[in-house]
């Protein structure tokens, strides 16, 4: 490592930014540019191994203002965890993990984080927590209500998204998510079927995919949450069958049957819902 230097200054500067989105898109293929225009999330601190000024290795956390049966709790996450394969095998990650992590517990009980690789981060205390899908196939009819769809193009459609994260209400009080709207924003810019809709009449914006006869519900930002019968009758959905991919204390709706689900999901710390039937948000890349 004698030809690198490790900086965590980086996060929020315009070249930090520009380096850091070069390891992302060149290791994920994600490109994070889209933030620059919506909003980068202003709790994140990076950890980093640079060469000269190209960054080699990188852990990032950010806040986490989550809901946990029944209490607020400040957790932080882990993203952008990268190295360039021809410094790996070297110690940079686990380097990175361990002054990501020193930092974190100082200030946390909670981390948090996203994998398809859960492996890698069983040696730092991390473990897996199984998540559930809600489905039901009996929808009730009512009247539709207003609905339409929001551009992150338009101007006045992403006022209305930040106005609605900046007073949103726990989706769950027994599993939710009240995080910054950077990675809900990127996961809408970056997946073409995802739609956001404005719900004007119940004063909610929801984030859904569908397929066939299914309506898929991913996320609902509102300062009051409405009914699944409310939300689904505003769409004038006509499908037979209704996935909700949150945890349902909060909708007044009763799910038919629940699936056991692998988000990636692990966590290191108390984990109130861990063993219960829930699902946090999968809006986020």
């Amino acid at each position: 490592m004698h030809n690198l230097t490790f900086r965590s200054d980086y996060a929020h500067s315009r070249d930090g930014l520009r380096a850091l989105g070069g390891l992302i898109l060149d290791i994920f293929g994600v490109d994070i540019k889209p933030l620059d225009r919506l909003g980068h999330d202003p709790s994140v601190i990076a950890f980093g191994w640079w060469e000269g000024e190209n960054l080699v290795a990188n852990v990032s956390l950010y806040e986490r203002r989550l809901w946990l049966a029944g209490q607020k709790v400040k957790a932080f996450g882990v993203q952008s965890v990268a190295t360039r394969p021809e410094w790996r095998n070297v110690g940079l990650f686990s380097d990175l993990m361990r002054r990501a992590l020193h930092y974190a517990d100082q200030r946390s009980e909670l981390v948090i984080l996203a994998t398809g690789t859960p492996a890698l981060y069983k040696p730092f205390g991390f473990r897996q927590i199984e998540e559930m899908r809600f489905v039901s196939r009996h929808t009730s009819r009512r009247s539709p209500g207003e609905c339409r769809a929001l551009s992150l193009e338009n101007d006045d459609d992403l006022t209305l998204l930040n106005h609605a994260f900046a007073n949103r209400a726990p989706t769950s009080l027994l599993a939710s998510a009240c995080d910054h709207p950077a990675l809900f924003m990127l996961k809408a810019e970056l997946t073409p079927e995802i739609k956001l809709l404005h719900l004007p009449d119940l004063n909610a914006i929801v984030a859904i995919k569908e397929e066939a006869s299914s309506l898929f519900i991913l996320d609902i930002v509102a300062s009051s949450i409405p009914t699944i019968g409310d939300i689904v009758s505003a769409i004038d959905f006509g499908g037979e069958r209704v996935e909700v991919w949150l945890t349902p204390d909060c909708l007044s709706w009763q799910p038919d049957e629940g699936h056991a689900f692998d988000n990636g999901y692990m966590v290191r710390g108390p984990f109130a819902p861990e063993g219960q039937a829930f699902m946090l948000s999968d809006m986020r890349i």
